[in-house]
């Protein structure tokens, strides 16, 4: 029994020192690249936005040191992570090119306004209403009128009108040359040295039965609008007649999902906040077809909350949406039969390339979803509050709340890129991607042009 005993023991010396040599080695800097599964954080980077110049193939011995059974589970994550923390050099650059403050932005509660892009000009609304247009070219504001309205949902876009929704349920469009020519008055009030606007007259005020929970849709001098209780109109902004609606049913807690309608083709795709998604034909509103693709179900009406927050995202005969505390589904777009479902929460939009789906959960994960399985290719856990993603070229990248901008390789999730911009952004910022600029609003209402160079 002695000699089997020395050889195990000499086999366990053996299998252990191994195990410390790979761990000295990985801790001393000499492995970089990574291909990864699940990351820890991003927070202890420092602010360096390079550290290493050349990535290497170390996970993959990583991961054949973990399948031979030389390492543990435990030490396979521990030396994965310190892979992926390390910044790799790629020459990508960033700098703002301008930053405007062009508004009040958004106040207690209110969700996030999006700006809105047509041509080279960029308009904006804050909560207490105030309109803005703003050059892309150089931040220049060309015009700037208060409409001193309280302001919960837009802004919209369409036949030169800008468009807003107010708290007290109205739908208020404004004629752009109007308010380029910025004639607004002063109303004296009786009260000694006081004054104060007056409500900005709108070419459209329509009253509605309630809020607006997305900006509206323009379709053939017709509004498709959604409503806060998730009904959806198609109506006459003219006239006010109903061409069509759809009601749907009464939810007990939920919040107001702030997802758009999507025109595809004749069809008009709604995702509610019961955890479905539908089909209506865009001429008459007759349902095309109907999927429940996150059930409501829970302990408590909290818990099964499925409120619809991103936009629908088509992409070839496929549609792909995620409620929040659902799953992220991809359907068959003309048929709304369920292809696949992966089990995150979004609120905000997700974005596809490289055969790939990119986007931020509600636990602040950011990840990376085979499109045509639905299959993990890779997560990362952020320490706070994210946005949601932007592509540019091989680069996922994502703001933290405070102002941190992070990039990531798309094919690996490897970690490239981090500075610190301090600004005050709301998690479901959008983002407006112009060539190498991202143009977007902070909280506090300042409009930014990022120039991004890959």
């Amino acid at each position: 029994m002695i000699r089997p005993t020395l050889y195990i023991s000499i086999v366990l010396m053996t299998l252990s020192s191994c195990s410390n040599f790979l761990t000295w080695h990985l801790d001393k800097g000499i492995h970089k690249a990574s291909t990864p599964q699940i990351q820890q954080d991003s927070e202890e980077f420092s602010d360096k936005s390079t550290v290493n110049s050349e990535p290497s193939t170390d996970i993959e011995k990583l991961k054949n040191l973990r399948d031979r059974g030389i390492i543990s589970r435990v030490e396979y994550d521990q030396q994965l992570s310190k892979l992926k923390n390390t910044l790799i050099n790629t020459g990508l650059e960033t700098q703002i090119r301008w930053s405007k403050s062009t508004n009040d932005g958004l106040v207690g509660n209110t969700a996030y306004l999006t700006p809105q892009k047509v041509g080279t000009v960029i308009y904006s609304t804050d909560s207490d209403g105030l309109l803005s247009a703003v050059s892309m070219s150089d931040g220049d504001i060309l015009w700037q009128v208060p409409t001193n309205e309280d302001v919960s949902t837009g802004i919209s876009v369409y036949n030169n009108h800008v468009c807003i929704g107010t708290k007290d349920a109205r739908l208020l469009c404004y004629d752009i040359e109007q308010l380029s020519q910025n004639t607004h008055s002063l109303l004296f009030s009786g009260i000694k040295n006081a004054t104060t606007f007056s409500k900005y007259d709108a070419s459209i005020d329509i009253n509605l039965i309630t809020e607006l929970s997305s900006p509206i849709i323009g379709l053939n001098n017709l509004f498709l609008i959604k409503l806060d209780n998730d009904d959806l109109y198609m109506i006459d902004p003219n006239t006010e007649d109903v061409i069509w609606k759809s009601q749907s049913i009464n939810i007990p807690l939920r919040t107001k999902g702030s997802s758009m309608p999507y025109l595809h083709n004749s069809s008009v795709l709604i995702a509610r906040d019961n955890g479905s998604i539908a089909s209506y034909d865009q001429i008459n509103g007759t349902l095309e077809w109907f999927s429940i693709i996150s059930s409501r179900s829970g302990r408590n009406d909290l818990e099964s909350q499925r409120d619809a927050e991103m936009n629908v995202v088509v992409d070839d005969t496929k549609l792909y949406y995620g409620h929040f505390q659902g799953d992220l589904t991809a359907l068959d777009v003309n048929s709304g039969n369920i292809i696949w479902s992966s089990p995150f929460s979004f609120i905000n939009d997700i974005k596809i390339k490289h055969n790939s789906i990119y986007g931020t959960t509600t636990k602040n994960f950011l990840v990376s979803l085979d499109q045509a399985s639905g299959f993990l290719n890779w997560k990362i856990q952020i320490s706070k509050s994210i946005t949601e993603p932007f592509i540019m070229d091989n680069y996922v990248m994502i703001f933290t709340t405070d102002g941190t901008l992070l990039g990531y390789e798309t094919s690996s999730g490897q970690l490239v890129y981090k500075k610190d911009y301090g600004l005050d952004l709301h998690p479901q910022t959008k983002f407006i991607l112009d060539k190498s600029d991202v143009y977007f609003q902070t909280i506090d209402g300042d409009t930014i042009c990022l120039r991004i160079l890959t």
